[in-house]
């Protein structure tokens, strides 16, 4: 498996507070038979806004750490980009980091909604040859009242990214359920773990791989887990399978429910 979302990067968010953390993640990593991440530290303006520079001397302080500690882990540098009107000033400027240098771009919506510019940002970022990624859109309760808004996003060029804990229900029912169903329906094309710390958002995933190799076909558990994210760091297209709309099935008492408020 290849991670696309994590924040192994100490003392930058609100990730790995010390190296020390970020070593004990290392090592949960290889124990789980994860040997490539992408470390994504938050960039939300005026709260995380430490720059693409200052990421980059932080990352090569944990290289040379995970090489004297004998951690083959390969860790490349992002950015998890908290959408907003300024999202591609902010990386023309250089202020934030796609996915290892390449046109794939990581962004974070808000937890409870899904802002009017969110759709603006997936087409300038598309205009620009960016490819963004929405990141662990079932956790969105907008998404999970109407999954078929992220359907729309991928139509215009978005792609997304599911985190594995959610199928575990580490995020509760919502995110377990509205995980299972944009799988099913063609929506999700790269996983992370999203971990940051080696405790309670730790990057144990073992479970998590054992559910979605239930979940989804042999091919599509490769494609997601390992043959995007490899296409990804090495900035070539990725093949994927058209969205599929989410169609509500409507039963007797849904008739009913729709005839009748019920208050």
């Amino acid at each position: 498996m290849i991670d696309i979302h994590c924040h192994i990067l100490p003392g930058v968010d609100d990730g790995s507070r010390r190296i020390d953390e970020s070593i004990e993640m290392a090592k949960i990593y290889i124990e789980n038979g994860i040997e490539k991440i992408i470390a994504t530290p938050h960039y939300i303006e005026d709260i995380n806004p430490a720059t693409f520079e200052e990421n980059k001397i932080v990352l090569e302080n944990l290289k040379k750490a995970l090489k004297d500690e004998g951690l083959e882990l390969e860790v490349y540098l992002g950015n998890e980009i908290y959408a907003s009107p300024n999202t591609l000033e902010h990386i023309m400027e250089k202020r934030v980091a796609t996915l290892n240098g390449t046109k794939y771009v990581l962004v974070e919506m808000p937890m409870f909604d899904v802002p009017m510019y969110m759709e603006n940002i997936i087409y300038e970022l598309c205009i620009k040859g960016y490819a963004p990624i929405i990141a662990h859109p079932e956790r969105n309760s907008k998404i999970q009242e109407d999954p078929n808004i992220l359907y729309e996003f991928l139509t215009r060029g978005a792609l997304a990214q599911l985190n594995l804990p959610s199928i575990e229900g580490r995020y509760g029912e919502a995110s377990k359920r509205t995980g299972e169903l944009l799988l099913k329906h063609n929506m999700i094309h790269f996983v992370g773990t999203d971990a940051h710390s080696p405790r309670s958002r730790s990057p144990r995933v073992k479970k998590s791989l054992g559910i979605l190799k239930d979940l989804v076909d042999d091919e599509i558990f490769k494609n997601i887990t390992y043959v995007n994210g490899e296409a990804l760091l090495e900035n070539k297209p990725i093949s994927i399978d058209e969205p599929i709309k989410y169609e509500e099935k409507k039963g007797f008492f849904s008739f009913i429910k729709s005839k009748f408020k019920i208050f």
